[in-house]
């Protein structure tokens, strides 16, 4: 979506033009990303949904080395055109409280 927002897993927020500038300059690229089997899909109504899921990470996000365990979190909006990604977020797991 135009309105699209990414939080890292550092923190930072992003825009959608500052993640496709990140993507495309190669200071992020992922070389693997592994899907844990704990997704988890809730559906609100006809038009909005939010997963969330445990992943595993290797590679570079903006141009910071990342590898390990993330809990990740997509929100969903169906509009005119169709479903989109309207957020997401990654957050590293780094032990137990």
């Amino acid at each position: 979506a135009d309105d699209y927002t990414f939080i890292n897993g550092a923190g930072e927020i992003l825009t959608k033009d500052q993640r496709l500038a990140n993507l495309s300059s190669g200071a992020t690229s992922l070389d693997t990303i592994t899907l844990g089997e704990d997704v988890k899909v809730r559906v609100y109504g006809n038009d909005a949904a939010v997963s969330t899921s445990r992943v595993t990470l290797k590679g570079k996000y903006s141009g910071k080395a990342v590898s390990g365990d993330y809990q990740s979190m997509t929100v969903w909006a169906k509009g005119s055109s169709g479903w989109q990604l309207v957020a997401n977020q990654v957050t590293p797991i780094t032990g137990k409280p």
